[in-house]
């Protein structure tokens, strides 16, 4: 005899979280971008309140979690930025969006397993609302922290997680996207023409209206030092360009990529292309000297992530190991292809892995 076995609502992700989500609607629409934010970071039941998200074992793999190398990759480049200031006391790394805290650990292994004055004077604050790594070198902090003197702030695909507005292009000008529950799945419909200028005439984009003022306050952190951002994205004219008619809004659900951010609601990634034009001026407006974007790939063979390759070849295990998350780091038409950008304040000469970009 046949069951009824229809899931309902289940379907469509997880049932607690939709049926926030519906009440929230009240019968009507809420933003694409409201619908992202509560998606991804409802504080019971969004996507990135879990733990597990990230690794093989999730739903995407991140640079840190390839292979520790990725790590002492961006220690060596924080020792570089200590050096500059003359090898202060106190050197302080925020980490906003860490996770679990897999670079951290990486970073404070190379400090500690080199014996220098650069792991006495290192402190850890990961900066991460959702959840509390394990390593107790981390200081977790959910909070605003105080501004220091010396130090770095690295943000690792931060940006390209944070909810984003939706819009449509139309004769009448960009509409933004709404989302409405019609009984059985959400849909989209258009909201009210909005007054925006210097964007796309025609097809579908992404505005990340939140980016400015987590960029500005990251800047503030520090009053010299370093900022580097590591995110998927394009400068402006690359980004908007006429030929991209969907924007670049993707979801990643056990490492599969698709376009519907409508399934799997709370169990799967949303993100969407970060403008690195804005990121850049807003550095600068911020006080910093700008450098790149340049592709991961580039920046990360500059400062020799290839030299821990072959380091390893004593051990044939180690080593390829090594050349396989090598291979992985530096493909081009994936992790290779993150962009980073650094600010500069109190810092001047030529920086590692950016050595054809000049400060602007």
């Amino acid at each position: 005899m046949a069951l009824d076995i229809e899931p309902g609502i289940a379907a469509e992700g997880n049932p607690a979280l939709i049926k926030i989500i519906i009440k929230e609607m009240d019968g009507g629409t809420i933003p694409f971008e409201r619908f992202m934010e509560l998606a991804l970071y409802h504080p019971e039941h969004g996507y990135y309140r879990k733990s597990g998200r990230i690794g093989r074992q999730g739903d995407f793999l991140t640079s840190p979690t390839i292979h520790p190398m990725f790590g002492w990759a961006i220690a060596s480049w924080c020792e570089w930025v200590w050096q500059q200031l003359d090898e202060p006391d106190t050197f302080t790394i925020f980490e906003p969006g860490a996770g679990e805290g897999t670079l951290g650990t990486a970073i404070l292994d190379w400090a500690e397993a080199r014996k220098s004055n650069f792991s006495q004077s290192l402190r850890y604050i990961a900066l991460e609302p959702n959840t509390e790594g394990t390593d107790s070198r981390i200081q977790w902090l959910q909070g605003n922290p105080s501004p220091v003197q010396n130090g770095i702030v690295l943000a690792n695909e931060l940006f390209d997680a944070l909810p984003t507005r939706l819009f449509e292009a139309t004769e009448r000008g960009p509409a933004e996207i709404h989302v409405r529950w019609d009984g059985n799945n959400f849909v989209e419909v258009r909201g009210n023409i909005t007054v925006l200028q210097n964007v796309p005439t025609k097809g579908r984009f992404e505005i990340n209206g939140k980016a400015w003022p987590i960029l500005e306050t990251m800047c503030g952190l520090i009053k010299q030092g370093a900022i580097l951002l590591a995110d998927y994205g394009y400068e402006e004219e690359k980004l908007w360009a006429p030929w991209r008619l969907q924007g670049t809004l993707s979801c990643f659900y056990h490492h599969t990529a698709h376009e519907n951010p409508y399934r799997h609601v709370g169990e799967q990634d949303i993100t969407a292309h970060v403008n690195l034009s804005e990121l850049a001026t807003g550095l600068q407006n911020f006080g910093y000297e700008q450098l790149g974007p340049t592709p991961q790939h580039e920046f990360l063979t500059k400062l020799g992530i290839g030299d821990l390759v072959e380091s390893a070849r004593s051990d044939l295990g180690s080593y390829f190991e090594r050349r396989q998350a090598f291979q992985t780091l530096t493909d081009a038409g994936g992790l290779g292809k993150i962009q980073i950008l650094a600010g500069l304040r109190g810092i001047k000469g030529t920086v590692p892995g950016f050595e054809s970009n000049e400060p602007t």
